[in-house]
């Protein structure tokens, strides 16, 4: 049999495949991602579904399927999944949750004390930037999210900042003003993740105050075959963080339910 796929689906939305290269997956993987860019008056998430579900059908032909979601990939990944029963082997969501919901508030207003200098700054901007004023400069907004984003870090290393640095390469702006704008409609993820078949291992940080450990076990009692897990210490992007810990629960995941 061939090696496993694991089809990507960046978080974002908008963020592009290389915010996710440093995962630690096994070597052996082929890896194929399925991002959310879109035009204008595009729903990045409608996109990213559709991608997604193509790839599924492509790799399904070649050997075994995992699907694996960050963050706001969670969606499209979850509707990918119902949509292609007995097509996807596994799903690992990680930084994932069930419904838009800030788990740990007093952990944002503790990283954004601890932020230095001007990311400091940018970052109270964006905190107190409602969605309907967000600026019409590209280059700003850019900087208030990247400043958002990283408040969800435990520490600001080099492995953190390069993430952040790839977020600002690939972020495509107009999936973000779609999804800031209200036209792409919320959704409440619960019915779409009941039709997915496969098992769905839920990977969070513990000191994510996005979307944390509460927010992982909601979201797996919604799946049929769910189960979430908690990196201790870690936070948004926990391969960061820890990966020895996150390699070993996505080799194990794989070799599981995907052997080659």
């Amino acid at each position: 049999m061939s090696p496993p796929t694991v089809v990507l689906a960046p978080g974002g939305p908008g963020l592009g495949g290389e915010t996710l290269a440093g995962l630690p997956l096994p070597p052996d993987c082929r890896r194929l991602v399925g991002a959310g860019d879109c035009g204008p008056g595009g729903d990045p998430f409608a996109v990213q579904t559709d991608r997604l579900v193509r790839l599924i059908d492509a790799a399904g032909a070649e050997g075994p399927v995992v699907l694996l979601a960050h963050s706001a990939g969670t969606r499209p990944a979850l509707r990918a999944a119902a949509r292609s029963p007995g097509a996807v082997r596994a799903v690992v969501l990680v930084g994932a949750q069930l419904r838009d919901r800030t788990d740990h508030p007093e952990l944002l207003r503790e990283r954004l004390d601890a932020l230095d200098g001007p990311l400091r700054e940018t970052a109270r901007r964006a905190r107190a930037t409602p969605p309907d004023r967000v600026p019409a400069d590209d280059g700003e907004l850019r900087a208030l999210l990247l400043a958002d984003l990283a408040l969800t870090f435990p520490v600001l290393g080099p492995a953190q900042r390069e993430f952040l640095t790839a977020c600002e390469r690939s972020w495509d702006l107009h999936a973000v003003r779609a999804f800031l704008s209200g036209r792409v409609p919320e959704e409440d993820l619960t019915a779409t993740a009941a039709r997915v078949g496969a098992p769905v291992l839920v990977v969070n940080g513990e000191r994510d105050p996005w979307a944390g450990a509460p927010s992982g076990r909601e979201l797996a009692a919604a799946l049929p075959d769910g189960r979430a897990l908690t990196v201790p210490g870690a936070g948004h992007v926990p391969w960061l963080d820890d990966p020895e810990a996150v390699g070993r629960l996505l080799a194990r995941t794989v070799e599981e339910e995907a052997p080659a």
